[in-house]
Order: structure tokens, then sequence, then C-alpha cells
């Protein structure tokens, strides 16, 4: 890349900083792309004064049919910035993210202990698995993190740069502090622009994502674990413990730094074996006399409404006997086997 693109890029880089508030990770993404398409036109002999609406749709051609529909999300983005900083009006429609269809199966505890074991002898390893599922903290947020976010007195992580460019303090075990000091204490040798970085990996450098994606497969596959294992399910399982341990949405939120409450909530994926046992509590005190009929030949089943079962759950919700997402539960299973059945529950089958 010559020195004139060189200047352009820098020039990009402050402008980002100044004009658009840009953190230092989203300015990083932002060169890296503004590198690809200034590689691109240069390539195709195409000079900066020339970009036009052609020039663009056909850079966006050539991305879409190398990117996945996600991946092009920052490209577009940036596209768009790049165009504004060298002030052409070039119209770039921003592509939108689509979920992918992950099973969010959590991990068990168990489970969490086993990928723990099988990476005890790596203290690199040990203490981003460890971060990953002790704080609850995204890829990125991990991937950025420097040693002095660190908070060993505290037990406490300060995230600067997460989702949004938004600030947070997030919460560690002592095991977890101890896993950090102990990969400290033989980190490797960081290479020139990595002093300050807190997971370096063994070529000297940030960790990438790349490698969180590698380690979290072949971690997985070492503990015997047959689930999909990635990063992001390391968070789920933490946002479930925490939720299965009793903290309200609103303390989890604090941790997990989700704006939406009810993005968090379809982070908790209960088992079915505990939404059995909290909806059976709800109603384990509750006695209903099923009269004899001796011999009489005809139905015995008991004909009470969902809705006395409903008022119930809310009667011990208001008591403060049962959480409000046991009693989200306790509706949602009555209205199913309302719509599907459309007749009263026979109380055993409760």
């Amino acid at each position: 890349m010559g020195n004139t693109q060189d200047k352009i890029l820098q020039r990009y880089a402050t402008w980002l900083k100044l004009k658009r508030q840009n953190n230092d990770c989203t300015i990083r993404t932002a060169i890296n792309q503004t590198s690809l398409f200034l590689r691109w036109l240069e390539r195709n002999n195409i000079k900066i004064e020339d970009i036009n609406q052609t020039v663009v749709d056909e850079y966006l051609l050539y991305c879409s049919n190398k990117y996945s529909r996600n991946s092009m999300v920052p490209v577009t983005i940036n596209l768009r910035k790049f165009m504004e900083f060298l002030e052409k009006d070039i119209e770039v429609k921003v592509q939108r993210t689509t979920s992918p269809q992950r099973n969010k199966e959590a991990l068990t505890r168990e489970e969490i202990k086993r990928m723990l074991e099988a990476v005890k002898d790596n203290p690199l390893e040990y203490a981003i698995i460890s971060t990953l599922y002790y704080s609850g903290m995204r890829a990125s947020e991990l991937r950025n993190l420097d040693i002095n976010d660190v908070d060993f007195d505290r037990l406490q992580i300060i995230i600067r740069h997460g989702k949004g460019g938004r600030y947070r303090i997030v919460n560690i075990t002592k095991d977890c502090a101890m896993a950090i000091q102990r990969y400290l204490e033989v980190r490797q040798k960081p290479k020139e622009g990595h002093e300050k970085a807190l997971f370096i990996s063994p070529v000297g450098q940030r960790i990438s994502t790349y490698y969180l994606w590698h380690l979290m497969k072949r971690t997985a596959a070492k503990a015997g674990i047959r689930k999909n294992v990635y990063v992001h399910l390391m968070r789920v399982t933490l946002i479930t413990h925490l939720s299965e341990a009793g903290l309200s949405p609103r303390e989890i939120q604090a941790q997990s730094g989700h704006r939406d409450i009810g993005t968090l909530m379809g982070y908790i994926q209960h088992t079915t074996e505990r939404i059995r046992r909290a909806y059976e509590k709800a109603f384990e005190s509750e006695r209903i006399e099923i009269p004899s009929y001796h011999n009489e030949r005809h139905d015995i089943t008991p004909k009470i409404s969902n809705e006395y079962y409903k008022r119930i759950a809310i009667e011990k919700y208001l008591r403060g006997e049962i959480d409000a997402e046991t009693l989200h539960h306790i509706l949602g299973t009555l209205e199913e086997k309302n719509t599907n059945k459309r007749r009263t529950i026979d109380p055993s089958y409760l």
C-alpha cells in the first residue's frame, strides 16, 4: 500500500475519533475494512477520486460473493462512513444481521468443570475459559481487555469497550482472579503494539476471534462434551446459572450488560427438569380432595379449570413464594395445555 493510502487511513482514523467519537476498537475495525477496500481499488486500477456509485456497487457485489450475510454488516457500515469522510454522495445500504439458529442449551456446572480440567496444564487457556464463564463477557470484550482492567483486590474487571461502546464493571470469583494471576506469571512476551493486552496468544499478539473459536472447540472435544460449544455459549451458561441461583433479572443485567431486559430473558435456558421441579413446588401445599364414587361407572376426574391453578400461582407470586420466572413458566404451561386440548386439566397430570 502506497504512502498516499497510508495518509488517507491516518486521516480517516483521526476523523473517526474526533467527528464520530468512535472508540479504539471500532477504529481498528474500520481501518482494517478500509484497507481491504483500498487494496481492491488498487487491484482494479481505480483512483480514490474516481470512486462513484458504480464502483461502490461493484465492490459490494464482490464482497457479497466472498462473505456471509452477517459478515457484510461491518463492511457496509464502514463503507458508508468512509464515503461520508470522502464527502461523496454515494448510497450504501447497510446490511442487517440475522440471528443464527444455534442450540442455546446451557452447559451444566459439571461440563464447565470438565472443560477447566481439560486445560488445567495451560495457564493461558485456563484463564481465558475461567474469565469467559465467571464474567459472562462477550468474545470481543475479552479480546480487548488490558492488564490494568483487572482489579484483583475487588475481584472485578472493567470493560471499557462493551457492545455499543458501553462501559461497565463485572464481577469475577476468587478462583478466576487466581487463574489470571497464575497466567500473568508465565505470560508470553508481547510483540510491539500489544504490550498492554491481557491475553497474549502464543505468537505474541492480542488473542484473535479465531483463536477463541478454536480453543472452545478443542477444549470441548477434549472434555468429551458433544454439545455445540462456542464462545457465546459461556455467556448463556453464566446467565442461566445466575438465574437458577436466585438472582433477579435486574441483578443479572448488571453483570451481563444487556440494554434490553427482554433480550436478557431469552438467554436463560432452564432445563425441563428444573422447570418441572419449580412447577411442582408451586402447588405442593395445595391439596384437592377427590370424591369417592364407589362403584359408579363414570369419569371421576375432578372438573377443575385452569383458571383455578392460575389463581393459585399468582397468589403465591404475590406472597413472594415463587419468582416471576417460575410464574411465567407455570402460566405458559397452563395456557399451552388449554390451547392444545381445550379441556380441564386432570390434577394427577400436573
